[in-house]
């Protein structure tokens, strides 16, 4: 058995999903989530509900059979990988060690690479189906987005907004999109904008001045699964420094899709980026 732990929002989910479920296929055992940081302990902050993923909600005996005593936390941290029952990401970046973990063992962390799921990706696109009945309104733009030069651009603000975000996560300022849609305008003259954000007033005064663009989100979206489903149907995505987004953009199997990614990911230094974003991605 593999047990995940599970926190944040929709994004940070589906990389802590999919992580667990490639060791539960590579050791051929089943996967069960655990919302454990959410107190009291609760499933209300569960966010995978809409897609089609491949796992059940653990039962309170078994995450707390993983509840060890202080002598046996001290011990476990000093296993290696392969016999610990709870293993911790050690780092932010990509952790080698992953892969030797075995199970039955309690995964925490946030596991943001997709270095820990790309032997099964193709079985990860498969789990991130998704689950919704979306209004007939938006499967028809959908389809449109798919068959133009669509551009999804993500403002992420809100909660990066306070200070404590802004410190520790930084925000994506205008001039990154400004050069975002000019580098996509030179590879592509005829892309139009679809903008995607959690504060459509701000995103109004501060787009980048001159792009053909419409704003989705609270227009014609009012979800998150219908943001991210109308997200990955566009052809071209710029990402913010988002979790979310960055599924969108890595769900789009559109072949010669272009991605723009914000170059530093986080205020801070203390957390280690460079294994986030796939190579292939440009970054500003």
């Amino acid at each position: 058995m593999i047990l995940v732990q599970l926190k944040g929002g929709l994004g940070n989910q589906m990389f802590q999903y999919a992580a667990g479920r490639c060791l539960s296929l590579k050791h051929k055992v089943p996967l069960l989530l655990d919302p454990a940081s959410y107190e009291p302990r609760q499933a209300a902050m569960y966010a995978l509900d809409g897609l089609k993923i491949n796992a059940q909600i653990a039962e309170d005996r078994v995450w707390k059979a993983f509840q060890p005593s202080l002598p046996a936390k001290v011990l476990n941290r000093l296993l290696p990988a392969r016999l610990r029952r709870i293993y911790k990401e050690p780092l932010f970046h990509f952790a080698p060690d992953f892969f030797r973990v075995s199970p039955p063992v309690y995964l925490k962390g946030y596991w943001q690479s997709w270095r820990y799921f790309e032997p099964v990706k193709d079985i990860i696109r498969e789990d991130f189906r998704f689950q919704v009945d979306f209004p007939e309104a938006v499967q028809e733009k959908a389809a449109a987005l798919a068959e133009s030069n669509s551009v999804a651009m993500h403002f992420r603000r809100g909660d990066y907004t306070s200070t404590d975000a802004v410190q520790y996560h930084g925000i994506c300022e205008p001039a990154y999109y400004q050069q975002a849609a000019q580098y996509m305008q030179e590879w592509l003259p005829d892309a139009r904008f679809y903008i995607f954000t959690n504060d459509p007033e701000w995103v109004r005064n501060n787009l980048p001045p001159g792009i053909p663009c419409e704003i989705l989100s609270g227009a014609l979206s009012h979800t998150q699964y219908e943001d991210l489903f109308l997200m990955s149907r566009c052809r071209h995505q710029v990402i913010a420094n988002s979790s979310f987004s960055w599924w969108a953009a890595w769900l789009n199997t559109f072949e010669n899709k272009q991605v723009v990614a914000p170059q530093r990911w986080f205020a801070t230094s203390e957390a280690d980026a460079k294994d986030l974003v796939p190579g292939d991605w440009h970054r500003i």
